[in-house]
């Protein structure tokens, strides 16, 4: 339910804060007070776009806010748990801001939302009604919803749209089966010889590495040999440039003179554990020479396996890792030329069981909808000559399409208001009057079972009057005992029926226009729709008749 609308810097309104309640609200004003302003802000909030040009003149953004109560267990839950949404103690706010760059933002609990986020989100709270674009009478998928929301049918959906999942699931890895067997049948005579040549090659990781650093070792022997020579000679050679006897004879200095002064002890330990490493890293040097070898055959062995690495990562890499990546895929897809069949057998045949089962469901789904359709139907006329259309003709087309995931028909809604004129669809053939009076004897029909809280009717009294406007009020009025309705009228029969009713008018303060809105009392109420009735809310017998009808109304209710 919505309970609170902010609108700042939209058009005429510079701030304007709006508070609502369950039931029946009307909201009534002059012809170009800014009553469709307030519900352009709606319409910004159920995911409209937006144009710059909205914003009042002189501001550099407007924004709408809005606020709705969500009872536990309400649908809309699912929705706002695969956003990652929480909603605060029963409450969720919306907010939208257009600014004059062109970029606005959405956050729906602070968090940021797209403009298709935020319709979806809206097509679940709000249904609006009208002459405005947020029609969802209009869309055959919502038609479809409807009747299968009047003859309780998800329980029966759920089930097949879960096994329709599976076929669709099985039918594309079936193709994907096909396509891959297809192929590799192509490649076969390729694919084993390209398996073969890695096989054949026996390479093994970081081969190419490994052999890279012993090439490196053997090219460059010589040079290796001479230097690792020298550092020996350097280490512990003959000559007087000898570390190793240098640090020798300083070792045997100094333990003299530990003699003298027993505190340079610990110097002549690390002068010791010095020169010890020394020798060891001389024998290390040493071994190392000693095992040097030189070998033209071992040089022209690497050199060639390093050829074949090679051949191997240009044809199949272009690094090692992808060789062995590349012959693993190249088996697999051998084995799907060489034994596919079996698999596209085993799949073939559970798609066929699993589309005999869907096409089951679908048949016995197409059954219940029309026997459903035919009651709908008839309760909507009922309802649809109580609101001024004596002739009207309403009919449910369920005809047979394509399977899909909602089954195999397709619902569509067909009206005629008038005598010799033939059953079209809604889109074609109503106007916007009679769109909103088709979808209150709907929503009046669906009232126990339709999932959305709010409706919001725009200038439902569209070419009635008298006893039409009468019952239309009452329609509505029934309706509010199930949802909340906001509906904006002209018509004092049709205001004089709600809870409560808030007016819109514009003002003219330093030379600027305002628009503003105001919830009145019954005294109110009563020069309200004495302007209504007669243009004049202070005229007595307009007076007396509107205060008739809110008696009557209020006696009523």
């Amino acid at each position: 339910m919505l309970e609170h609308l902010s609108i700042r810097n939209l058009v005429l309104i510079d701030h304007l804060e709006i508070d609502f309640s369950e039931g029946f609200t009307v909201i009534s004003g002059e012809t170009g007070a800014g009553k469709s302003i307030i519900i352009g802000a709606l319409n910004l909030l159920l995911g409209e776009k937006a144009e710059a040009s909205i914003i009042r003149t002189g501001c550099d953004e407007a924004m709408v806010s809005a606020s709705f109560a969500i009872p536990a267990g309400h649908p809309v839950e699912s929705w706002l748990a695969e956003h990652t949404i929480e909603i605060e103690d029963g409450a969720l706010l919306i907010n939208r801001t257009v600014r004059s760059s062109g970029r606005g933002t959405i956050t729906v609990q602070s968090v940021p939302m797209t403009r298709s986020d935020l319709k979806g989100l809206g097509d679940a709270l709000v249904d609006m009604h009208g002459q405005h674009e947020h029609q969802s009478l209009l869309s055959a998928d919502r038609q479809r919803t409807m009747l299968d929301a009047y003859g309780k049918l998800g329980v029966e959906i759920g089930p097949f749209q879960e096994d329709y999942k599976q076929w669709q699931t099985l039918q594309n890895e079936l193709q994907q089966c096909k396509n891959q067997a297809a192929q590799a049948q192509r490649e076969e005579d390729y694919l084993s010889f390209a398996l073969e040549e890695l096989e054949r090659a026996n390479l093994k990781a970081d081969e190419d590495t490994q052999i890279q650093e012993q090439l490196s070792v053997l090219s460059h022997f010589e040079a290796i040999h001479e230097q690792l020579s020298s550092t020996r000679d350097y280490l512990d050679g003959s000559g007087t440039l000898s570390v190793s006897g240098s640090l020798a004879n300083a070792v045997g200095a100094c333990k003299k003179a530990v003699r003298l002064d027993p505190s340079l002890e610990q110097t002549v330990q690390r002068m010791e554990s010095v020169w010890i490493e020394l020798k060891d890293l001389d024998d290390e040097i040493r071994q190392k020479l000693d095992s040097m070898t030189f070998s033209e055959a071992k040089l022209d062995e690497l050199q060639s396996r390093m050829a074949l690495i090679q051949r191997m990562k240009k044809k199949y890499g272009p690094t090692l890792q992808d060789v062995f990546s590349f012959k693993d895929e190249t088996a697999e897809r051998l084995r799907m030329a060489r034994d596919g069949n079996d698999r596209i057998i085993d799949l073939e045949q559970q798609v066929k069981k699993k589309e005999l089962k869907i096409l089951k469901q679908a048949e016995s789904l197409s059954e219940h909808r029309k026997a459903v359709a035919h009651t709908m139907e008839n309760e909507i006329v009922t309802r649809l000559r109580l609101l001024g259309m004596p002739n009207v003709r309403f009919s449910i087309a369920v005809e047979p399409k394509p399977i899909s995931l909602h089954g195999s028909d397709h619902v569509e809604f067909l009206f005629s208001a008038n005598t010799g004129v033939p059953l079209g669809n809604l889109r074609q053939i109503a106007s916007g009057g009679e769109l909103s009076r088709v979808m209150l004897a709907i929503k009046t029909v669906l009232a126990e079972a339709d999932d959305i809280s709010t409706v919001i009717f725009d200038e439902v009294d569209a070419g009635i009057g008298g006893s039409v406007a009468i019952a239309v009020g009452e329609q509505l009025k029934e309706l509010s005992s199930t949802r909340q309705v906001l509906t904006i009228t002209h018509l004092a029969s049709i205001a004089a029926k709600a809870d409560r009713q808030l007016t819109v008018i514009k003002e003219v303060e330093s030379g600027k226009t305002y628009t503003r809105i105001r919830q009145l009392d019954r005294n109110g109420r009563i020069r309200e729709l004495a302007r209504m009735l007669s243009g004049d809310s202070m005229d007595d017998i307009a007076l007396e008749h509107a205060e008739h009808l809110l008696n009557e109304s209020t006696r009523q209710n």
